[in-house]
């Protein structure tokens, strides 16, 4: 059956174009989707509009009442012209109780068939992965990361249509897709794996839920260089066997840069020595910690002949002392 466009605007089908558009304009302020925050408020707007559209063109609303004559639509009993209180077309007063009485009715109905308010459902999470080196896992540094994801409109507020016309800003999708960097800052000391929570910034939550939160998981990179046990960190330094006999300075690297340690003569094997204040920092007293730093003595993989004369020559010394 047609919709009844008196019905909707809530007036008798003699009513003139001007009692029409000031109903019309009567309605536009109590229903229109940013004034009036209901579930049904967008609705029913949209077909007040489409009803003041036809009804207020002369020649559609000619056209419309003679359908509505063809196919027998009957208006709601407010309508009906036979209804006293309609006889006098000009009776303002009772006019308007009537058009108040009649819309309060069909918004009652519209009411009661509402359905419940869908419930806030949090965003989902987004997950990223970033790759650093041992320094920065002992030190800790920062990365920015690019996230995409999608927001609501800020035109329309999701719903859409603005003014009964799809909203331009996100072609009526109701969100937009937002490309979003973020710096992450990662913190000293943090191992392979571990996962960094940035609270707020994964997608974004539905019906007044709260966002999803971004998780970066941290990878560093496989590096024997340093190793860290309970806050004191490892290295070790290779030096020739003429190094570790005779002493003198080595070059090694440190969590700062490089730096020169002296050796004794006759250093041995996995001997190990420690250094101050060249460690990690303490988290407490700010201060940097210890540093042990071990001796491994590297074989050269060749030498030359002149080399290996003067190891022939020490061979002798040594087997003298014997």
């Amino acid at each position: 059956m047609l919709k009844s466009y008196y019905e909707i605007l809530n007036v008798p089908y003699y009513a003139t174009k001007e009692e029409i558009k000031a109903q019309f304009k009567k309605l536009v302020k109590l229903y229109h989707p940013d004034i009036n925050k209901s579930l049904d408020s967008e609705i029913i707007f949209k077909q007040i509009n489409m009803a003041a559209q036809v009804l207020l063109d002369d020649e559609k609303r000619k056209t419309y009442d003679n359908l509505r004559q063809k196919t027998k639509i009957k208006d709601s009993k407010i309508y009906n012209y036979k209804n006293p209180q309609y006889k006098n077309p000009s009776n303002k007063t009772d006019f308007s109780k009537g058009i108040s009485r009649g819309f309060y009715d069909l918004f009652k109905k519209s009411q009661s068939q509402k359905k419940q308010p869908p419930k806030p459902k949090k965003g989902d999470d987004i997950f990223v992965t970033v790759e650093i080196d041992c320094y920065e896992a002992l030190l800790g540094t920062q990365r920015c990361v690019n996230i995409s994801k999608n927001i609501i409109c800020p035109k329309c507020l999701s719903k859409k249509y603005i003014n009964g016309e799809k909203c331009s800003f996100c072609d009526g999708l109701g969100q937009k897709s937002e490309n979003k960097k973020i710096t992450v800052k990662i913190p000293p000391k943090i191992t392979s794996g571990m996962k960094l929570r940035i609270k707020g910034e994964g997608k974004q939550g539905q019906n007044g839920g709260e966002n999803g939160n971004l998780y970066v998981k941290v990878i560093v990179k496989k590096e024997e260089k340093f190793i860290v046990r309970d806050g004191i960190v490892y290295y070790t330094a290779s030096i020739s066997p003429i190094r570790a006999i005779l002493g003198g300075n080595v070059t090694i690297d440190t969590l700062w840069g490089e730096a020169t340690i002296k050796i004794p003569p006759l250093t041995k094997n996995n001997q190990s020595f420690k250094l101050i204040d060249i460690g990690l920092k303490d988290d407490k007293t700010l201060k940097n910690g210890e540093m042990i730093v071990k001796v491994s003595i590297e074989i050269p993989e060749s030498i030359t002949k002149e080399e290996q004369n003067l190891y022939r020559e020490l061979e002798k010394i040594s087997l003298k002392k014997i």
